[in-house]
């Protein structure tokens, strides 16, 4: 019997196809459309994730294996679960969980603590509640740097796999138990403002500010993801001053204060420089 191994080449083409069968199912899905831009952009994502973690991607034993932690209280007593999704490599005895971000990795690494609280609660299900071994956990983020964006469109052989080889999108997350109880009891706290109605907007100073590992204030990066952001007063004012910045910048260009001689020599200088009349003939 022959067995035959597809190529890299092939095996991108089948990604492709998922990914185009995917975008088609939740354009019908969600009645939006992407531009061709954002849609090439996603595409290129899920390329370079593939390039990049085809070891990682073909060694998964379990993959979105949905974990859920049911039976929770909030501090005013409302009942919750919650519920995540990760993938699980197991081999050579070793079991590693992963969670796949589309944050960048400044991000992740500046808010590290964030995340090792989310995986915290990931392994304490898969563990206690599964009854299954877990050696270490696991960030991998798909959003790729800005080296990598330059080479994909740089068009110099070997560049991008260069670029590729210095990339390192997993970030590895040490898992401890001993701030559970904190971490669940924070959710809980989240439960019970999303279920009084207590939407209060972040301050427009924390729109202003830029987060650990932020390349763009909290505005740009948070902000403007959120479909009510034109609803938001924090937003509006964070907004409105951003508009009177880029007039009080556009009436300092346009408010030339040069004297009438400065201008004068100015046109005199354009005069000089400017081809005999027979030259234009």
């Amino acid at each position: 019997m022959t067995t035959t191994t597809a190529s890299p080449e092939s095996i991108e083409d089948v990604i492709r196809r998922f990914f185009e069968e995917n975008y088609e199912l939740l354009r019908l899905e969600g009645g939006r459309s992407l531009s061709p831009e954002v849609r090439e952009a996603a595409w290129q994502q899920v390329r370079l994730y593939w390039l990049k973690l085809h070891e990682v991607a073909t060694r998964i034993t379990d993959t979105e294996v949905k974990l859920n932690l049911p039976g929770q209280t909030t501090p005013k007593g409302r009942k919750f679960g919650i519920e995540g999704v990760v993938d699980i490599v197991r081999e050579d005895g070793r079991t590693t969980m992963y969670d796949i971000k589309t944050h960048d990795l400044d991000t992740i690494r500046g808010n590290l603590e964030l995340y090792e609280q989310q995986l915290n609660v990931y392994a304490h299900i898969w563990r206690h509640l599964r009854g299954q071994a877990l050696d270490e956990t696991a960030i991998i983020s798909t959003s790729f740097p800005r080296a990598v964006r330059e080479a994909l469109g740089s068009g110099i052989p070997g560049h991008l796999e260069a670029e590729l080889a210095q990339w390192e999108p997993v970030v590895r997350i040490p898992f401890s138990e001993e701030r559970l109880e904190e971490t669940i009891r924070h959710f809980g706290e989240i439960v019970d403002a999303i279920e009084d109605g207590d939407f209060d907007p972040a301050p427009v100073a924390k729109l202003q500010s830029r987060l650990t590992g932020m390349k763009a204030n909290f505005a740009t990066q948070v902000c403007i993801n959120c479909d009510a952001r034109y609803s938001c007063d924090s937003f509006r004012a964070y907004n409105a001053q951003q508009s009177r910045r880029v007039a009080d910048a556009m009436m300092t260009y346009l408010a030339d204060t040069a004297s009438d001689i400065e201008l004068t020599d100015r046109l005199v200088a354009g005069l000089d420089a400017a081809p005999p009349p027979a030259t234009l003939e």
